[in-house]
């Protein structure tokens, strides 16, 4: 009997590095969906919950990462699902977020910024989609 594919949503903007980030987590046994925005995410999201979200912030606003997190976190359909935020923000505006001391507003159960390291990026999405957290 096969065994079935945990499923990972990446919503980012950057196609590029979405397409790069499908790849590696394929190579490792994921069924991974990419979705450019907020929108087309959150629908993916309704149609085919994922077992993780990997969450750009920065998109077509620069809070879009963070107003969706926090819209998910507050649906009782959804706030179970881990969300990984992967993101530039710091180092485009300077401003550091992490869900320890921003955690009414940064809801990720995980921060890490870009560029992250291919083995840190795994071992925090195998930590996270094996947390026990029923999605």
């Amino acid at each position: 009997m096969a065994e079935i594919k945990k499923k990972i949503l990446i919503i980012d903007d950057d196609k590029d590095y979405g397409d790069a980030l499908r790849i590696v987590l394929e190579n490792h046994g994921y069924e991974v969906k990419h979705s450019l925005n907020i929108l087309d995410g959150r629908s993916s999201i309704e149609i085919d919950p994922p077992d993780l979200i990997i969450l750009d912030v920065m998109m077509d606003r620069h809070t879009d990462g963070f107003d969706l997190c926090a819209s998910l976190k507050n649906d009782q359909a959804c706030r179970m699902i881990p969300v990984l935020m992967v993101t530039a923000v710091t180092e485009k505006t300077g401003f550091k977020f992490s869900p320890e001391t921003d955690g009414e507003y940064c809801q990720a159960d995980d921060y890490v910024s870009k560029p992250v390291p291919v083995a840190e990026l795994l071992s925090r999405v195998n930590r996270l989609i094996n947390s026990g957290k029923p999605c």
